[in-house]
């Protein structure tokens, strides 16, 4: 049993801790700034890749003759959707259409950097397909697996 001094002491001690010193405040904005300009920086990008998605899925509603449509019929649809949503990447403009495979194929693959701080970028890498045979399966890459895998 501690002594009614020891007591005493401990409680004053207590009562004195008033919280965080300037450098750890200074320490806590520092992360929180951090987080902030990563986020700042991220989701546009993942934002503006839902929009692509929207436009991939928009093709591949029932009613859409998708395989009738010509490339240049399908690219002018996508830039229009891509011109109503403010999608102003680069890389959403990189529109491969296959029709060699079994059934239409289209394919936007890109990948969007962000400059975080002085000379440290951020980079996502995004693959959006849509097979005309499995709309259902829009925009998720399709898996061959006697191909390499690039990664």
């Amino acid at each position: 049993m501690k002594s009614l001094p020891a007591k005493r002491l401990l409680k004053k001690n207590l009562q004195q801790q008033q919280g965080l010193t300037l450098i750890s405040w200074v320490f806590v904005l520092v992360i929180v700034a951090f987080c902030g300009m990563f986020g700042f920086a991220v989701v546009p990008m993942y934002a503006e890749n839902i929009y692509v998605v929207n436009a991939l899925k928009s093709l591949a509603e029932p009613g859409s003759n998708l395989g009738e449509m010509s490339d240049a019929e399908i690219k002018k649809r996508l830039q229009n959707f891509y011109t109503v949503n403010n999608v102003r990447s680069d890389g959403a403009q990189n529109i491969v259409i296959d029709r060699k495979s079994k059934a239409l194929l289209i394919t936007i693959d890109y990948e969007n950097r962000a400059n975080l701080f002085y000379n440290i970028d951020i980079v996502t890498h995004f693959e959006n397909h849509l097979d005309a045979d499995h709309p259902h399966l829009c925009c998720k890459p399709l898996v061959d697996k006697s191909a390499p895998s690039k990664y």
